[in-house]
């Protein structure tokens, strides 16, 4: 993939880091359906389609996530960490829009908090190319 745009950015979810891992643990790509339709009903836009800015004229597509791993480590700290390895790209005609890779981190700040570490690499050349 070429080198492309860093995209990094955290928040919490008051809620324990088991119950955050578990509903990442069951099925993600539910998750994140669900929560991109939230939002998008939430800012009155269609959130779940990637858009692009081509000389003044707004392009958007329908975009298709997927999970491509899950996998639970110690941080430094000795604190679980779950991470998910995510791709997404227009569900149709790819090639014509950027492909992001991610790993979305999640790790116990309390015992009723929990934190969200999100970070991308977005190329204009497809993964497959």
């Amino acid at each position: 993939m070429a080198k492309g745009r860093e995209i990094r950015c955290y928040d919490y979810v008051n809620h324990p880091y088991g119950r955050v891992r578990d509903a990442l643990s069951g099925d993600a790509g539910k998750l994140f359906a669900a929560a991109t339709r939230a939002a998008s009903s939430r800012a009155e836009s269609v959130a779940a389609q990637l858009r692009v800015n081509v000389a003044g004229l707004e392009v958007a597509k329908d975009i298709a996530l997927t999970v491509r791993g899950l996998g639970e480590a110690r941080g430094a700290d000795g604190a679980p960490v779950t991470r998910l390895a995510l791709d997404w790209e227009a569900a149709d005609s790819p090639r014509l829009f950027p492909f992001m890779q991610a790993e979305l981190s999640i790790y116990p700040l309390t015992a009723t908090e929990t934190q969200l570490d999100f970070e991308a690499r977005r190329s204009l050349r497809h993964a497959g190319t």
